[in-house]
């Protein structure tokens, strides 16, 4: 994933303010080196998959351990694993519409392109996949017409991708572990899983929460 959507923003804010906001921004986490999933680890995820403004003292009471072991498990999660991100609903943001793109491009080309595509301001994310197309591209768009002018804009700054197919996206029913009513508002969350890990509780396995 060159580019996935945690990374996206409505540049609705001017320089100075995006400057103020980082300067006031905890350090990022050092980089560990990542280790096996324990149950611990995967009920952290689960949590903070419902509710990512949970404290560590809620965290260190809903998983019945110690205040510094989850801040240390955590930091280690998201320094190597987990990141936390906001989002917003998505017919409410301007950018209405969205579509997805298969696209391919030559392999040698695969680096240079998505280079590019990660900063072209459409696009929420790109994959490289493997199959008929080596790039699956999503973006959100102003109305409907834009799904042709924005191809059009793609094939004039790369010219080597080529676009296989497209779809465009009615309504999302479900995003990034959030149900979602037709206004793109959370009402209901069903939490992210990591395949890995142990099991879920039969107690967390349905678990939803408004």
């Amino acid at each position: 994933m060159p580019t996935e959507g945690s990374r996206w923003r409505l540049r609705s804010l001017d320089s100075l303010q995006c400057a103020r906001i980082e300067a006031a921004l905890p350090a990022p986490p050092a980089a560990v080196e990542p280790t096996g999933w324990d149950g611990l680890d995967a009920r952290l995820m689960e949590l903070l998959g419902t509710d990512g403004r949970m404290s560590l003292r809620e965290l260190a009471a809903a998983t019945v351990a110690g205040l510094t072991t989850v801040r240390r498990r955590l930091q280690s999660l998201l320094a190597s694993r987990v990141s936390l991100r906001c989002d917003l609903a998505r017919p409410l943001s301007g950018w209405p519409l969205s579509a997805v793109y298969f696209a391919s491009v030559p392999g040698q080309y695969l680096a240079e392109t998505v280079r590019v595509l990660s900063g072209v301001r459409e696009v929420r994310s790109c994959a490289i996949t493997a199959g008929p197309h080596n790039l699956v591209i999503d973006v959100w768009l102003r109305e409907l017409a834009d799904v042709h002018t924005f191809e059009a804009h793609l094939s004039r700054r790369l010219p080597r991708l080529a676009i296989g197919d497209r779809s465009v996206v009615l309504r999302t029913v479900k995003h990034m572990g959030r149900l979602l009513d037709s206004d793109g508002r959370c009402v209901g969350v069903v939490p992210l899983r990591n395949p890995q890990g142990p099991e879920p509780s039969a107690s967390g396995s349905d678990l939803c929460v408004g």
